[in-house]
């Protein structure tokens, strides 16, 4: 990979994706990239600015002449690709993201694989969906929109910048996708398998930099017809003010705050562990995490007393930490591991056990 430049083992990423190649950033600004878990710098990532985007731009719209036109058979064939080239980097993807955003290694995998399984869906979706509906004299045909700007979010880098992508090339769009800032060697490893997938030059192009730059531009200029946005509710806000000024079509995924609703007559002993899982899912760092837990006054003492959160120890993202502290809430309330439901969580931990400590490994040589 000669677009990263080592330095006493610091990664130094210099490039973006544009027009099916890695191409030194226009940009300059340096941002150092730091281990949440521990604080240590793992690398850097060079920042895109309006050139660069402006060129991701100017490569999507040359692409999208022929793209737009392709049949529902073409796209799916690129979407086998793109979901061969990936599933082949799921341990890598795995990792970098427990090593660069701190995830938890079961949680982590899933979320790639989810990320995965998307290309498959959107081509099982594509087939299924009739591009073209007639009734009296009257015919709707669906046709690609144009360039799309897929703006994704720091906390699910690999399953947000599959979705995205899948349903594009499923609609004939090419796109131009920031991915956070936040996450540049986890977007390096996914451009890297993307690349692998031999898609025509400049269906997808890939620029990172801040969500004022390029993001901004992407907003603004009036070659991008479409922006899915995944992020907070203040930038939405500004995204769909902005891309009014050239009638963008807008998707946005804003975060919220979810509650949890524990009703009247619930077990405690099963509700209680569930929606502790539900709140700290992803490092409780997820727009659809239950941070929030709603009770019946009559149970609120009693769920006081059982509140399992004394037992969650903080430790290391590649050991099974869920599983610990469940074990731990289990033996404080007095309850048997031969429960069922817990029988079951203890055995499906144990059996990524040994996948957690392949991650380790993994993640080590990602990383040096």
């Amino acid at each position: 990979m000669k677009a990263i430049m080592k330095s006493e083992k610091i990664k130094t990423i210099t490039t973006h994706y544009i027009d099916g190649a890695f191409v030194e950033s226009h940009g300059r600004e340096v941002m150092d990239v730091i281990k949440p878990t521990n604080g240590q710098l793992i690398g850097r990532v060079m920042l895109g600015d309006e050139e660069d985007t402006r060129r991701a731009i100017a490569a999507a719209k040359r692409a999208f002449a022929s793209f737009g036109r392709t049949t529902k058979d073409e796209r799916s064939r690129y979407l086998r690709q793109l979901h061969v080239a990936v599933s082949a980097r799921i341990d890598d993807l795995t990792a970098v993201m427990i090593e660069e955003y701190g995830g938890v290694a079961r949680f982590a995998r899933l979320i790639v694989e989810s990320g995965v399984n998307a290309f498959a869906a959107a081509e099982s979706a594509l087939q299924e969906l009739p591009l073209r509906k007639s009734w009296g004299k009257t015919t709707v045909t669906l046709v690609p929109v144009g360039v799309a700007g897929l703006i994704t979010a720091w906390n699910a880098n690999a399953l947000f910048i599959c979705l995205k992508l899948a349903s594009a090339v499923a609609a004939g769009c090419t796109v131009v996708i920031k991915p956070s800032e936040m996450s540049p060697l986890q977007t390096r490893v996914m451009v890297e398998a993307l690349n692998a997938a031999e898609l025509p030059k400049g269906v997808f192009n890939v620029v990172t930099g801040l969500g004022t730059v390029v993001g901004a531009e992407l907003v603004r200029n009036p070659d991008v017809a479409k922006i899915s946005f995944t992020g907070s509710v203040a930038v939405g806000e500004a995204i769909m003010r902005d891309a009014a000024t050239t009638m963008k079509r807008v998707t946005l995924e804003l975060g919220g705050k979810s509650p949890t609703i524990l009703l009247d007559d619930a077990a405690l002993d099963k509700a209680i562990p569930v929606a502790l899982t539900l709140a700290f899912l992803n490092s409780g760092q997820a727009c659809a995490a239950g941070t929030r837990l709603l009770v019946p006054r009559s149970r609120l003492d009693e769920v006081k007393r059982a509140n399992g959160m004394r037992c969650v120890p903080l430790g290391s993202a590649i050991r099974p930490i869920p599983t610990l502290w469940l074990d731990r809430w289990c033996r404080k309330n007095s309850m048997s591991g031969s429960n069922p439901t817990f029988a079951k969580a203890f055995k499906k931990a144990r059996r990524c056990w040994s996948a957690e400590k392949a991650t380790r490994r993994v993640s080590k040589q990602v990383t040096s």
